[in-house]
């Protein structure tokens, strides 16, 4: 919902310099308009029919929050019901203590964002930015009572990177430039510059698994706290050209992020990260773009694109003929382009796991002659990494050629949050997972007869950080012994 609200911005007028070419994308509007309509009808229907609040199984503080600023921005493009506004807004309001600082309703999307004791600093900080972004003036009191949280946290000392990121977005927003400007200057000074990319990293992470063969893209965490930087940044009330020079960096880092898809690591970061480049593109747009880009390979046949104002938000692509082969791009023209290119294939992920435990065991085996074979299986895990708990943990499992998941026994799992079927596989959502072993199980049979059934695999990681994850593997207990 908060990505489609953007990019719609970023088409529509408001978010555009060029006046008298709006909407030239009709299709994107068209799009856009339809995927935010049903997206917002999901949302109505998902939240508590006495309770205006938007939550995973419990109300949401931060989820609450985001949907209600994303709601604020698709007013202008679809019918909002302002009751549902309103009720959102007294629930958080609710959760605000004496204090200014927001109570921790629900679980926080990314716990290696939480920063231990500030934790609740960075909270307050995110729906203090809601509600300004949602237009709300820094006077309204649910916001004035959120800035005191921020400015108690403040001279305590702001010391995770994450929530620097955070507040210095949200100081801006407020026009506290005092604020505003130290945070800029500290996280200035925290920067890793590399050749032509400024970015930031998490002073603690897990160890990763880096291959020569491909490039590593960064944790979901640093993306996002790279993207509230630039967000920052992009909120100065003038910019210089040395400021665009630096947040350029920025941007080239970013856009190396991002999948072939044009996400990123999860939707929390691809959110922030879409939200902080759209608002680098209607900062730095300029009319009468004309480029052409031409792909060459040896002696074949050059490839060309043309990038005009009439098609700048229009995909073009093609395939490359050889692989590998080296290609070189010229780009002629004005204005900017952006050029992604896509490999895919098929690795073993390393036999060294990080951050979970993992064994799948079977039980209840039934391999009679009369009946297809059906059994249990047994999935225990526990979180091994450097945090206390794990984020949300995604288990897939992998299906037994002939087998299919009994459907009554999926809904038996009191510790999965959420079970899909996709394409012969199992994906089992937990809320997180702890140094305490947990375990759980559900039923397969057979449905259609097949021999020499092989092992197959089930994979665990954590969903923000992807270099946490542990393999296993099972097979079939009613298989015959191999000769």
């Amino acid at each position: 919902m908060g990505k489609l609200g953007k990019t719609f911005c970023y088409l529509d007028g408001d978010c555009r310099k060029d006046r008298q070419a709006l909407f030239r994308g009709a299709q994107s509007k068209n799009k856009n308009l339809s995927l935010l309509k049903l997206q917002q009808g999901k949302l109505q229907l998902s939240r508590r029919k006495k309770t205006p609040v938007f939550p995973r199984r419990r109300g949401s503080t931060e989820l609450t929050a985001f949907v209600y600023k994303s709601f604020e921005h698709a007013k202008r493009y679809i019918y909002i019901d302002d009751k549902v506004q309103s009720q959102a807004l007294i629930w958080l309001a609710s959760k605000q203590k004496s204090d200014g600082c927001f109570e921790n309703a629900g679980s926080h999307f990314n716990n290696a964002l939480k920063g231990g004791e500030e934790g609740e600093y960075s909270l307050t900080a995110y729906v203090v930015a809601a509600l300004l972004e949602a237009g709300h003036s820094a006077v309204h009191p649910v916001v004035q009572n959120g800035m005191n949280c921020l400015e108690t946290a403040f001279s305590n000392g702001v010391h995770n990177l994450y929530n620097q990121a955070l507040f210095a977005y949200a100081y801006g927003l407020a026009d506290e430039e005092k604020r505003y400007q130290f945070l800029l200057e500290k996280l200035d000074k925290t920067a890793t510059r590399d050749g032509k990319y400024i970015y930031w990293q998490r002073e603690k992470k897990p160890p990763a698994e880096h291959s020569p063969v491909f490039y590593s893209r960064a944790p979901s965490a640093e993306i996002e706290m790279t993207s509230y930087v630039l967000l920052a940044l992009l909120n100065k009330a003038k910019l210089t050209p040395e400021d665009l020079s630096y947040t350029s960096h920025i941007v080239h880092w970013l856009v190396k992020q991002q999948n072939p898809y044009g996400g990123f690591s999860s939707s929390q970061d691809t959110v922030v990260a879409l939200q902080a480049l759209a608002q680098y593109g209607y900062l730095t747009f300029s009319k009468n773009s004309l480029n052409t880009v031409t792909v060459n390979f040896m002696e074949s046949p050059s490839k060309t694109f043309q990038v005009n104002d009439k098609n700048r938000f229009l995909l073009q692509q093609a395939s490359l003929p050889t692989i590998p082969g080296n290609y070189s791009v010229e780009v002629n023209g004005t204005g900017c382009v952006y050029l992604q290119t896509t490999l895919r294939y098929n690795i073993h992920l390393p036999k060294k796991v990080a951050g979970f435990s993992l064994s799948i065991q079977t039980a209840n085996v039934s391999c009679t002659s009369n009946f297809p074979p059906k059994f249990d299986l047994v999935i225990s895990t526990s979180y091994t990494g450097n945090r206390e708990v794990s984020n949300m943990a995604i288990i897939n499992v992998k299906m037994l050629s002939g087998f299919v998941p009994v459907r009554s026994s999926l809904e038996k799992n009191s510790v999965v949050d959420r079970v899909d079927i996709k394409n012969n596989h199992i994906f089992f959502y937990l809320q997180k997972v702890s140094q305490k072993e947990i375990n759980f199980s559900f039923s397969v049979e057979q449905s259609l007869p097949v021999s020499d059934i092989k092992p197959v695999p089930v994979h665990m990681y954590d969903y923000y950080e992807t270099d946490e994850y542990a393999l296993a593997e099972y097979k079939s207990p009613c298989s015959p012994p191999s000769s």
